[in-house]
């Protein structure tokens, strides 16, 4: 139930915000970014047992405990970076949040990069190329 109040403090932020723009636009994207920052905390303490169940898994697969480092920190990535565009969004920054958008999809690749040889290095054996 603590997204309905979650969802409630979400709602209660944009009335608030789009009352408050035309009069003080800075303290309108102060309260905007304050509201999703709330949301952001709260929610993200729940992730640990999707963190925790990933290693889990990955341990009962037997396969290197770098997988799920690796996946955590793509879905980390992926989270802020979807929070920050979305912000520079709301607020008519969309050039700067396709380039924070961008710029998170490039770290995901970078960071997920070692991994493509792994699984190429897989194939080729299941293959029994040299």
């Amino acid at each position: 139930m603590e997204i309905v109040t979650l969802c409630a403090a979400a709602v209660t932020a944009v009335i608030a915000a789009a009352g408050l723009k035309k009069y003080s636009p800075e303290t309108s994207i102060m309260l905007s970014l304050a509201c999703g920052v709330m949301i952001l905390l709260t929610i993200l303490p729940k992730f640990t047992p999707v963190s925790d169940e990933i290693n889990r898994l990955i341990g009962m697969s037997g396969l290197d405990s770098s997988y799920a480092e690796v996946l955590i920190k793509t879905i980390g990535i992926c989270i802020l970076g979807k929070f920050t565009t979305d912000l520079c969004n709301d607020n008519g920054y969309t050039s700067l949040g396709s380039k924070i958008e961008f710029a998170s999809r490039l770290s995901v690749l970078i960071i997920s990069l070692p991994l493509y040889g792994n699984v190429i290095n897989m194939a080729a054996d299941l293959l029994g190329v040299s």
